[in-house]
């Protein structure tokens, strides 16, 4: 199977593929399965090596080719998962474009200028370090939408390394609670808190995150998850549990998150 065909088979059937591959690596370990008296031979070689004569002593046994084909399939496979997302991203960045020709153009532009090349490789970096998540692809490809907007990438150089810097620290859950801050719950008061200069002191992020789990919008994740994704929020300063009042409603002191200057930054350009 050439490489191109490789790709698009991961992408529309990933668990085959490499299901198969597992299979067979499996299969040929246990053809080689150690009997009672090899073990025990095993074990004696074992205790006599130290250090790197160990790892000489298991890659000239009867396990060597066996390992190095482990790590060639890892390689194999993390090369074509790499391949595969990059092939997702442009997949969705095309269909967020109106022109896909002069989409593609536009692209052509990014990959060839020095600014546009380095922040390209940093959002493969990021891709390649992260699960093929649809949410983190989603946003990644607007992203490079509109990079590719721009008319000249020196100007924002400094700025788009930050942000994908800030996004790199960030797991594809907390940016999608990030992205939809527009919908964020007011949260019950904590039954103990002390508030300084607005912000409530301590660890609420499993209140927040119980009101955040009734906003429909984000019901696909659990209850864990959403806490996770408030505590990647807070601990990268995304985000702040505050507390304030309400206008017009006898000062009702309310709780609820909200995202910092910092968050707000990151949520203008995702």
């Amino acid at each position: 199977m050439n490489k191109n065909d490789e790709i698009k088979m991961m992408i529309e059937h990933p668990e085959y593929i490499i299901h198969a591959e597992k299979i067979g690596i499996e299969k040929r370990i246990k053809q080689k399965k150690l009997d009672a008296g090899e073990v025990k031979t095993a074990m004696i070689d074992t205790a006599k090596s130290q250090g790197k004569g160990l790892v000489s002593d298991i890659l000239n046994g009867k396990w060597g080719d066996l390992i190095l084909d482990v790590v060639e399939t890892g390689d194999h496979f993390k090369t074509r998962l790499d391949d595969m997302k990059k092939v997702m991203l442009l997949a969705e960045y095309l269909q967020k474009v109106d022109n896909q020709e002069q989409g593609l153009l536009k692209l052509t532009d990014l990959i060839t200028d020095p600014y546009g090349l380095s922040i390209y490789s940093k959002i493969v970096s990021i891709l390649s370090d992260s699960p093929a998540d649809d949410d983190l692809l989603s946003l990644m490809s607007e992203y490079l939408k509109k990079l590719t907007e721009e008319d000249d990438l020196s100007k924002i150089f400094s700025q788009t390394k930050s942000i994908l810097s800030l996004i790199d620290k960030s797991s594809p859950q907390a940016l999608v609670l990030l992205k939809n801050t527009a919908v964020w719950p007011l949260v019950p008061n904590p039954s103990v808190g002390i508030t300084v200069s607005g912000k409530v002191q301590g660890d609420n992020t499993k209140l927040v995150a119980s009101a955040f789990s009734k906003v429909p919008k984000f019901k696909k994740f659990s209850l864990t998850s959403l806490q996770m994704a408030i505590v990647d929020l807070e601990t990268n300063g995304l985000a702040e549990f505050v507390s304030g009042t309400l206008q017009g409603d006898n000062q009702k002191t309310v709780c609820a998150e909200r995202p910092t200057d910092t968050g707000k930054m990151l949520l203008e350009s995702i």
